[in-house]
């Protein structure tokens, strides 16, 4: 089970607790319950590496918030070593290697290995809006045309304190864009598609088949190009990519931009 979170919104379902260390350990409790006999999969992404070009799996923290920081140190039996979108979890580990033209999107990927074993997505807080494995859809759909690629080299330190050069293959967005998902539509059409559904009497809480969301959304995007961007995204890059003639690429909009900043 792969959970996004926002404690706080989710705050009522562990009540009352005396301090934030506290208040951030229930609620892993209560994923670890959730998530029954699954492992319990939490992102823990850090957007430093196109900056420094060096990712730390050791020390490098989790600026996703609270909760992925404090699951990462008090929980977690592993870390991925793929820089910006790491994930940590509990179970076994999986074989994701770091070496040359590393796509954390791609067939080797964590949201790859995700939707292969029909894992759960456990949107904990109001969180669908953070639906990172949007961009594996994105790439199983051979697409999309409004983003490119950009590899950033660089070297990741591993747990054991060795280090391996590689580069990553960084998904991005146009310089000075606006570019974001419809993500209230795609939450209401996964509802009503039964891809999605919420836990009952809990509506901060929202769980999903990796697979079928995936597989909705390539279909959707199969159909239309454009299907899961919002209106004011789509009355730009419709005219651009029509005077292009083409996909976007790197170059078109000078220097890219990441997917998103954190949070």
């Amino acid at each position: 089970m792969l959970a996004h979170s926002d404690p706080f919104r989710a705050a009522r379902l562990v009540g009352r607790v005396r301090n934030k260390a506290d208040l951030l350990g229930a609620h892993i409790v209560l994923l670890m319950d959730i998530a029954a006999e699954r492992p319990l999969w939490i992102p823990t992404f850090n957007y430093d590496f196109p900056r420094t070009r060096v990712f730390d799996v050791r020390f490098d923290e989790a600026q996703l918030g609270p909760l992925p920081e404090q699951f990462r140190n008090t929980t977690a039996a592993w870390r991925s070593p793929v820089p910006i979108f790491s994930i940590a979890g509990t179970g076994a580990r999986p074989e994701i290697e770091w070496g040359d033209n590393t796509d954390p999107f791609g067939e080797s990927s964590m949201f790859a290995r995700l939707v292969e074993s029909d894992g759960v997505i456990l949107y904990y807080g109001s969180t669908f809006r953070y639906s990172t494995i949007v961009h594996y859809a994105e790439r199983v759909s051979g697409g999309p045309a409004y983003r490119y690629d950009k590899l950033f080299p660089g070297r990741v330190v591993n747990t054991d304190g060795t280090s391996a050069r590689g580069s990553l293959c960084y998904h991005v967005r146009p310089l000075g864009t606006g570019l974001d998902y419809n993500w209230a539509g795609l939450l209401q059409r996964a509802l009503a598609a039964g891809v999605c559904r919420h836990v009952e009497g809990h509506d901060e809480l929202v769980a999903a088949s990796a697979r079928d969301l995936c597989s909705l959304w390539v279909a959707a995007m199969k159909a239309d190009p454009l299907a899961l961007l919002d209106a004011s995204s789509r009355a730009w890059v419709a005219p651009a990519l029509d005077d292009l003639g083409r996909r976007f690429l790197l170059g078109d909009f000078g220097a890219p931009e990441p997917l998103w900043s954190p949070e």
